[in-house]
Formats: structure tokens, sequence, C-alpha cells
């Protein structure tokens, strides 16, 4: 293999792919990054056997070829050198870097070891905005369950009918829901299909394509998803994820999200966290605060108490139809749902002290928060 490539395209495609290496203790190669030298593009590749990330770059390529390095020590390495041009060259099992001040050697791996990262070749697929898309996703993936014990909820929820596509999380105390789009000249849906992502796919997903301006191309099959951003002037892959998809159903999450409400607050968003954010001082171990809706006042008051610290209570205006309403909340459960809406004001939505809240953007119905009320005795 030998090439020649700037060092900015270089470290692009490093910076994409060694983020899922580096945790492997007992196959090192899983710890390197296959280089592969053809047709003018150099192909990086890293794999977790669970999550595969390649990536092309332009490149001068005067013969072809491949081999595997330590992600991580050429990753450094090319980020501290001056160069803006960088010559590769492989002989045996060794990569040779040169640039106008350095010649460096790194050991590699025979690249024949190296894992396959498969390709999700099915009729099934979508195109979508990158940005739009990834935006999306961070609004949901935070909420996804922890634990192991149900592997279904540790993943993000997809959803794609006809012209849109569902992205859902929970970890069974908070739900969120986010409805893309898609526009008209968009491939539509013959059929409701659903799959579950795991939490890392999606992180590194946003990672790799959250560029502005850019389409995504989404393929899968019943165990694997494939998502890949191509060269607008070639058409040619420019980047792709594959990953696992989690086995098992997801819950019936719809049957959650209440269709009525006794009681609905449309209130300023931002005073409204910030006056959260000032109960949870005095919250305590519970992270319970307590709302009172006055619709008569057209008021929220806002209490917390601690035993050890004291209590605040403080009290806001807004506009309220319905029941008045006392329920309580984790405070942190409360304020993450309201931090991921970013209108000026937000609509909440009651159904007394034990049914679950609703949080919304206001005149906006693409997405939604459910939490679940603290019970009090």
């Amino acid at each position: 293999m030998k090439l020649a490539i700037l060092k900015e395209k270089l470290v692009k495609g490093l910076n994409i792919v060694e983020k899922i290496t580096g945790k492997n203790s007992t196959l090192p190669i899983l710890n390197n990054v296959l280089i592969s030298a053809a047709d003018n593009h150099l192909k990086l590749s890293t794999t977790d056997l669970e999550l595969g990330i390649s990536y092309w770059g332009l490149a001068k390529v005067e013969e072809k070829g491949e081999i595997t390095i330590p992600v991580k020590t050429l990753s450094s390495f090319v980020s501290l050198s001056g160069e803006e041009k960088l010559t590769m060259e492989t002989k045996d099992k060794t990569l040779f870097l040169k640039g106008e001040n350095y010649k460096t050697q790194i050991k590699g791996l025979d690249a024949k070891d190296f894992p396959i990262i498969p390709e999700v070749l099915s009729e099934e697929w979508f195109e979508v905005d990158s940005e739009i898309f990834c935006q999306g996703i961070l609004q949901v993936i935070d909420f996804c369950a922890l634990t192991q014990v149900r592997p279904e909820l540790s993943g993000l929820y997809f959803s794609f009918q006809k012209n849109i596509i569902k992205i859902v999380a929970t970890d069974s105390f908070r739900l969120a829901e986010k409805t893309i789009t898609f526009d008209s000249s968009a491939k539509e849906f013959t059929s409701r299909q659903s799959l579950i992502v795991p939490r890392n796919a999606a992180r590194e997903l946003i990672n790799i394509f959250s560029e502005q301006n850019q389409k995504i191309k989404f393929y899968f099959s019943p165990s694997q998803i494939m998502v890949e951003s191509r060269f607008p002037e070639s058409k040619k892959p420019q980047a792709r994820l594959v990953s696992r998809l989690i086995e098992g159903e997801y819950p019936n999450y719809e049957d959650v999200i209440p269709r009525e409400f006794k009681t609905q607050v449309i209130i300023a968003r931002e005073r409204f966290l910030n006056h959260i954010k000032s109960a949870s001082l005095f919250s305590g171990r519970t992270n319970e605060i307590k709302l009172s809706i006055s619709p008569k006042k057209g008021s929220v008051t806002i209490f917390s108490q601690n035993v050890d610290l004291g209590e605040t209570l403080s009290e806001l205006s807004a506009q309220i139809k319905g029941e008045e309403a006392d329920v309580s909340f984790n405070y942190k459960f409360l304020s993450d749902g309201l931090a991921q809406i970013k209108t000026n004001e937000v609509v909440l939505e009651l159904n007394g002290q034990e049914g679950p809240g609703v949080l919304k953007p206001i005149n906006d119905s693409n997405y939604l928060y459910i939490i679940m009320p603290v019970k009090t005795s």
C-alpha cells in the first residue's frame, strides 16, 4: 500500500472511527483500525463486534493494500504532527508515515485477521436529512434505561409508518417520543415496521452524521441496521455505521400516552425550569418537589422541603385550564424533559396525583415527554 493524503482528512476519519475501540483486552486487533487503499480513497474501519464504523477519505493511491494499526497511537501521532500532507506506505506488517519533517514506523497486524464488518443488503431503506434526524435522536436518547435487566428498554425504538418515523425511549419512569415527517419527495413505507437500536449505536450515529445539509440513507434487516452518507459528486460511501439490533418486543408505549387531561398548564419554559432548579436544592434524597396548580389564581406554586436544610416555596403565573391539582414529581426527571424542549412556552398536562404528566412544546405535536408522578402517602 502506498498513498498520499491530506492530514485534515485523515484526522477527521480517525476521530470518527476510533471512539468504539480501546475497550477490548482479550482481542487486541479490535483496538486497531483497518486501513485500506483503493480507487483513490483511503478507507478506515473499526469494530467492537456489535458495531462497525467505516470512513472513506479522498487520497492519491499509488499502490493498493491494507493493514491494521493501533488506532489510538496513529490518531494521537497524526493529530500532533504539524504536517499538511502525509505519505503512507506499508512493508510487511509495518506502516511507514512520512512528512517534510519526520519519518515514523508503526507496527501493525495482518489485515486478514481483522473481523469482517457486514453490509446490510436490503430493499428496505429510507433517506432523511442528517441534522433533523440527529436532533430527533438527541431529544430522546438520554431517557433509555441504563440497566440490561430489560434489554429492549436500553435502546431506542424506531417505528416507520408511511411518511413518518417515530423515535422513542423510556426507562419506565419517563418516556420521550419524537416524530419526524418526510417531505413529499421522500420514500414512503408501505407497511409499519419497527426495530430497536442500541443506545451506543445511536450515540455514534449522532457523532458521525450530525453535519448540516447532508442526506443519510438507512438500510435494515431483521438483525442489523446500516446507516450511510455518500460523496455528493460520486455517490460513493463517505461514512457508514453498521449495528446489530436489540432482540425482543418493545412495550406498547402508546397505551401510556394520555389522550385526555384534567388540568392543562401553559407556562414560560425557562422561568419554570429555573424555579424547579431552585426547589431542587431542598428536595432531599427523594428528589421530590410538589406543584400546586390553581386555575382561579392562574398560578403554579412550587414547593420542596428538607428536614435538615429547610424549605422553599415559589410561585409562577401561567395559563391554566381545568381542575385544581396537587402533584409531586422527581425534579430531575421534570427538568430533563424541559431541557429537551426549545420553545419559549411549554404545555404541561396533568391527570391527578397518580396519573402521568405530559410535557410538550407549545403548538408542536412532534415531541412529547411523559413523566410519572411521585406517589405521596
